[in-house]
C-alpha cells in the first residue's frame, strides 16, 4: 500500500471515530467517580530490545547480546466502545541485534546491526477497570515499519582483525517490514480541575513476519554483511524485539453544564 494512502486512512479513521466516540460516551456531570472519558493525546516513550532471528541454522545458533536502544513517539487514544479504545500512532525506535562470538574457533567478534525505523500503529486496547481511575489492559496491533538509516558493524574486541562498518541503505536491508504487537499494561487517570492526566506502563511483543534481506542480496547483485559471512539464498532473517513503554497523555474534561441543577 503507498505510504501516502495508509497515512491518509490512518486520519479518516482517527477522524471518524473521534466523532463517534460522543454517541457511546455522553457527557457527564463531573464529579470524582464518573469522568468523561474524551480522546487522549500524548507521547510515548522507552526501550526496545532487538533482536535478529535467521532461518540459517549456523546463523541461528550465534549468542544473542542484549541490546537496549530508545523508542519515543506520538499517539491519540481514541474510545469507541467500551471497554475498548483505539489508538493511531506514530513513533521512532531501532531494530536489529547484536551477536558476539568466536570466529573460527580463536577470534572474538561482534556484529551488531541497527537500524533506523519509523512504525506506524493502531492498537486496540481491552481494558478491565479496577476503579475509575486504575486500568489494567491488554492491546494487540498491526505494526508497519520503515527503515531510513542506520549502520551494520563488525568488531574485534582484542583487535585481532581490522573493524568495518557499513551503511544501512536499500541495498543490504528491505526498507519496510510487518509484524504484530501484542501485551498487557496499566493506566492510571489522574483528575485535574480542567484536564485529566492519563499515566500507562506497558510491555509488548513485537513478532516481525517480513524477511528483512533486500532482494538485491537475494539477487545475488550485494554481497551480504552477515555475521561470519554464512549466507545461502533462500536465507530468511526477521526483526523481532520486546518493547517496553511509559506513555503520558491528557484528555479535558468534560461535564453536562445541567447536571448541577440536578
Amino acid at each position: 500500500m503507498n505510504k501516502k494512502w495508509l497515512l491518509l486512512w490512518l486520519f479518516f479513521v482517527a477522524l471518524g471515530v473521534s466523532q463517534a466516540q460522543e454517541h457511546f460516551y455522553p457527557a457527564l456531570w463531573r464529579n470524582d467517580a464518573a469522568l468523561y472519558e474524551g480522546p487522549v493525546y500524548g507521547l510515548k516513550m522507552g526501550v526496545n530490545l532487538p533482536r535478529m532471528y535467521y532461518s540459517n541454522v549456523n546463523l541461528s545458533r550465534l549468542p544473542h547480546d542484549l541490546v537496549i536502544v530508545p523508542s519515543v513517539g506520538a499517539f491519540l487514544e481514541i474510545p469507541f466502545l467500551r471497554p475498548c479504545t483505539v489508538s493511531p500512532e506514530v513513533y521512532y525506535q531501532q531494530r536489529g541485534g547484536s551477536f558476539t562470538y568466536l570466529y573460527d574457533d580463536r577470534i572474538k567478534e561482534t556484529y551488531r546491526l541497527n537500524a533506523h525505523c519509523v512504525s506506524l500503529r493502531s492498537p486496540v486496547f481491552f481494558y478491565f477497570p479496577i476503579s475509575d481511575r486504575v486500568k489494567p489492559y491488554l492491546f494487540v496491533t498491526p505494526d508497519l515499519g520503515f527503515v531510513f538509516g542506520g549502520k551494520t558493524s563488525l568488531t574485534h574486541p582484542n583487535h585481532e582483525l581490522p573493524d568495518y562498518t557499513v551503511g544501512v541503505n536499500y541495498s543490504n536491508i528491505k526498507y519496510w517490514n510487518f509484524g504484530a504487537v501484542g501485551g498487557l499494561g496499566m493506566r492510571v487517570n489522574i483528575p485535574l480541575s480542567v484536564i485529566t492526566i492519563v499515566l500507562k506502563a506497558d510491555a509488548g511483543l513485537n513478532w516481525g513476519f517480513t524477511d528483512t534481506f533486500s532482494r538485491f542480496e537475494h539477487w545475488g547483485a550485494a554481497i551480504p554483511v552477515n555475521p561470519v559471512q554464512q549466507y545461502e539464498i533462500n536465507d530468511r532473517r526477521v526483526f523481532r524485539s520486546l518493547e517496553l513503554h511509559l506513555s503520558l497523555g491528557y484528555f479535558i474534561n468534560k461535564y453536562d453544564a445541567c447536571g448541577t441543577f440536578q
